[in-house]
């Protein structure tokens, strides 16, 4: 291609851009010489601009990842544009074509092309043992994102806008306008493609930034390193707020990926709105995602409501209850399931996120735990055993009792909170309970002086 010839090498490599761009890279603290870079180039002209800056510097391995979304007449001419840059450079180049027909009913245009994007830029690192991902994302990307934000209404954490580094993911031209790119590409002749979509205003990103952003600018040029700045205050605000509850609350509250137990003495005389950010710092070891107003209020008038067993359902199988002395948090791996599976020795099997197994063996004396309990094989060993959940009416002979309880009365003796009971499972003997699993087995069970066969019950999380 004649045109990649115009473009200089050295031409790029004194140009004050450049120096620029080489300058907020090495502001990267954790990028380092001869790391392996996978980067996003569509053939528009902010990616065009990276995959030039970044050979330009002569210090990475770079690959580079093309996408076809296949939505445009004219995307079949970007990837070769691509593909061409890449020969002449002598740089590795992948790309992956997406089939349109398989969106899935609901699923936005711009969700469906983001989420095969960046799996299959993650795919293309593990592979190529590439330690970061580059985009092209600029600051008129960022302004754009915050009134995207704002019109969602989607609380302070909106007005972070695009982060400059999520994990491996890297945006080093996000502190330079769409102005100086489309001046530094049009310096060095670098050839590039114009997406015509995005001329198209019916999508919301393009009438932002077709409709005000660029009128705007044409108005104030300075407006987006304006705002660029009160972006900077707004980062630096939250970050203040999330300093503390980072270190003045979470390590008071017992959490993992799937559960959290925030006490309520903790949080009660806590602003609503901090409270709410504490359970999205809680929630952000799992996922992270920007809450909308409505998700953000109705978790404010859940934190107001002080009755025992309310609850509330968060994003993606999260559920809050507010409990006794706790607000409880769960995440609902599965459906929980309602039939019954058979338990025989030495077969594991799976029920409501438990794995459970009978061992048999020879009799001696045993401390039982909490998910392990030594019983007298003999009563158990000609019914058929099955494990199911619990239901309303349901009783048992506690261990040490002489007579029957309510397993309902028995879940609240043991203050079992509300989510707890609703996944309780018990072991049933030819339809007697025997055990209330991981709590207490029935007296009629118990290993006696003339117990002559033990049987192990065990039960394992498996989530």
């Amino acid at each position: 291609m004649n045109e990649l010839q115009k473009v200089d090498k050295l031409q790029i490599q004194l140009d004050s851009f450049f120096l620029s761009f080489k300058k907020e890279l090495e502001l990267c603290s954790d990028i380092k010489s001869g790391d392996g870079i996978i980067v996003a180039v569509s053939g528009g002209l902010d990616s065009m601009a990276l995959l030039f800056l970044l050979n330009a510097l002569d210090n990475f391995k770079l690959t580079i990842a093309h996408v076809n979304h296949n939505l445009r007449e004219n995307s079949d001419k970007d990837e070769l544009l691509v593909s061409d840059v890449c020969d002449d450079l002598n740089i590795s180049f992948n790309a992956i074509s997406l089939d349109p027909a398989k969106i899935k009913k609901g699923e936005s245009i711009e969700q469906w092309g983001r989420n095969h994007r960046y799996t299959f830029f993650e795919d293309l690192s593990v592979n190529n043992n590439a330690k970061w991902i580059m985009t092209a994302h600029h600051a008129n990307d960022q302004v754009e994102t915050i009134l995207m934000n704002l019109s969602r209404q989607s609380g302070v954490s909106g007005l972070r806008g695009i982060g400059k580094q999520n994990g491996k993911i890297l945006r080093p031209l996000l502190k330079f306008s769409k102005n100086d790119l489309t001046e530094f590409v049009v310096r060095n002749k670098i050839i590039f493609h114009e997406d015509m979509t995005n001329t198209d205003v019916t999508i919301p990103r393009n009438f932002i930034r077709q409709n005000i952003v660029k009128p705007w600018q044409n108005n104030e040029p300075n407006i987006i390193k304006g705002i660029q700045g009160s972006l900077a205050h707004f980062v630096e605000w939250m970050d203040s707020l999330d300093s503390f509850i980072k270190d003045m609350l979470i390590p008071k509250v017992i959490h993992s990926d799937i559960q959290f137990d925030i006490p309520l003495k903790l949080i009660e005389n806590m602003p609503n709105m901090t409270k709410v950010r504490l359970v999205q710092l809680l929630l952000e070891s799992s996922e992270q995602c920007l809450w909308s107003k409505h998700q953000i209020e109705t978790l404010k008038l859940f934190f107001e409501k002080k009755e025992i067993g309310n609850k509330h359902h968060l994003l993606n199988g999260w559920q809050l209850l507010r409990d006794r002395k706790s607000i409880l948090g769960e995440k609902v791996m599965n459906q929980l399931k309602v039939d019954s599976v058979e338990l025989v020795p030495d077969f594991p099997v799976e029920f409501n996120q438990y794995c459970y197994e009978l061992v048999l063996i020879p009799k001696m004396d045993h401390d039982s735990s909490q998910n392990q309990e030594f019983v007298d094989w003999s009563y158990l060993k000609n019914q058929k055993l099955e494990i199911r959940s619990w239901l309303e009416g349901d009783t048992f002979q506690p261990l040490g009792m002489k007579g029957h309880q309510k397993i309902s009365d028995f879940l609240i003796n043991e203050k079992v909170d509300r989510f707890t009971k609703e996944s309780q499972s018990v072991l049933t003997a030819n339809g007697k309970i025997v055990w209330v699993c991981g709590r207490r087995i029935s007296d009629s069970i118990k290993l006696t002086p003339h117990t002559t066969e033990t049987v192990i019950l065990n039960r394992k999380r498996i989530i």
